[in-house]
């Protein structure tokens, strides 16, 4: 009402500053300096955006400072409060408030204290033997951690690719890498999405990782939601490390994701598992073929250095696995039988009518190529798999929208789906604008299964010209 005296502009006092323990009595604090502002320009309170311009951050960084989701580092504490118009006395007092609250903090959830409440369960499985390669992607997950400890929630990560590529390698070394960074365990479950056996069920891990946990099975919750919120609830404050592997579709990762800040969750799949980039912000890192150079010295790791001395021999190898690590580790095994070593398995690759029969790891089926092939192809719809079968029967190098809806008998619209789905199940690998191509390995497994479904359709198609 005009003419009604202003409300008092309020005060960081000494007894509030002197008497804040937690991160949420801090927050009250830089919202209190941020209304007092405000007032002291006679204008609007600065938002979250705003006042990430003028420091430099994301909005999200300032929102979990405001809302007490985050203890600010000792620097942006500094910065942000210098932003809100603190004094100089006002700086100190609240610095000193600072470090109260993080020693406070520290006391709660030191690994020892947290132990007597919460075991810290170490679930990764044991580290990969001779691993080889992936520096680019171990600093790009390294650079994830560091992102969670300035992030007011969980960071999410997807490592997707083809079959056999080595996506659980890479995140079992790398979280064996980082163990040390998490001093509140590491989780793991194998989702089975891509397997002999069906998927896991959301609920039947979240039973494993309560049980993990210690808790009690007379205190498990009925139902999935409860079982997610009370696993949230549990791991609150804790900094975790979650490897879900081999994850069938987002649906099932969902109810396992953490939310307490600097917490990673790493997830592996064969989909691209676009609805979790979508909606839950996950971060994906394609993993590819391995490099030539890396190829060899996984074979090394098999064979030593003398057994890779041909080094003609070993690229030989390398390109007729189509540098495809589960085949590379089938075709090192084979070589370390009695007999010519890599030299003799080239030979017999180069001869052989199938190289899968080769690869087949005597025949265990978690290690057969064939067989890690097929656990891809069963989850494709029928239309895509099909479109899979005749283009390995076609054995081309690669395609475009145009040969797919001529192989297909469909129209563009229909044949960009099709594409859309074998690109999707990391079947087919986009080249190049409207060109994808079939892994050599991959092509040879399509057409086995055309021979045996597609053969006399196939020979109806006419593919247009070039």
């Amino acid at each position: 009402m005009v003419g009604q005296p202003s409300a008092p502009v309020p005060e960081p006092d000494p007894a509030t500053v002197a008497a804040a323990r937690t991160v949420a009595d801090l927050a009250l604090l830089l919202r209190i300096l941020r209304r007092r502002e405000a007032r002291q320009r006679a204008g609007a309170e600065l938002t979250y955006r705003q006042l990430a311009a003028r420091a430099g951050w994301s909005h999200a960084v300032v929102a979990g400072y405001l809302t007490g989701r985050t203890l600010p580092p000792i620097d942006r504490f500094d910065r942000l409060i210098q932003i809100l118009g603190a004094t100089a006395a006002e700086q100190r007092a609240l610095a000193t408030a600072r470090d109260r609250v993080e020693e406070v903090r520290r006391a709660l959830t030191e690994p020892c204290e947290l132990d007597r409440r919460l075991p810290v369960p170490r679930q990764v499985p044991a580290d990969v033997p001779h691993f080889t390669g992936r520096e680019r992607e171990l600093v790009a997950l390294d650079e994830l951690v560091d992102t969670a400890e300035r992030c007011s929630t969980a960071i999410v990560a997807v490592i997707t690719g083809t079959a056999g590529v080595g996506k659980t390698a890479l995140a079992v070394h790398w979280a064996h890498r980082v163990s040390h960074r998490f001093d509140h365990g590491q989780l793991y479950a194998d989702l089975r999405g891509f397997a002999p056996e069906a998927p896991a069920s959301s609920e039947r891990v979240l039973d494993a990782y309560l049980g993990a946990l210690e808790l009690p099975p007379t205190q498990l919750p009925e139902g999935l939601d409860a079982k997610a919120a009370l696993f949230r609830t549990l791991v609150d404050g804790r900094r975790l490390l979650v490897l879900l592997d081999n994850a069938a579709d987002p649906e099932q990762v969902r109810p396992l994701l953490p939310a307490t800040a600097g917490s990673v969750v790493v997830v592996t799949s064969r989909d691209t598992l676009t609805g979790l980039v979508a909606r839950d912000r996950a971060h994906r890192m394609h993993l590819d073929v391995l490099p030539v150079d890396d190829a060899v010295r996984l074979l090394a790791g098999f064979v030593g250095e003398a057994g890779v001395a041909d080094r003609t021999a070993a690229g030989q190898v390398a390109a007729l696995c189509s540098f495809l690590p589960v085949a590379l580790c089938a075709a090192g095994e084979r070589a370390t039988r009695p007999g010519p070593g890599l030299t003799g398995v080239a030979d017999e690759l180069a001869r052989a009518g199938t190289s899968l029969d080769l690869l087949a790891a005597g025949g265990d089926g978690r290690a057969a190529v064939r067989s890690v092939f097929s656990w891809s192809y069963r989850r494709l719809p029928v239309d895509a798999a099909r479109i899979f079968r005749l283009l390995g029967w076609w054995n081309v190098d690669d395609v475009g929208s145009d040969e797919v809806a001529a192989i297909a008998g469909v129209q563009g619209a229909e044949a960009a789906r099709l594409i859309d789905a074998l690109v999707s199940a990391n079947l087919l690998r986009p080249e190049e604008p409207d060109r994808y191509r079939l892994l050599g390995l991959l092509r040879e497994y399509a057409g086995e299964l055309a021979e045996r479904h597609d053969v006399t359709a196939a020979h109806d198609v006419v593919l247009p010209s070039p």
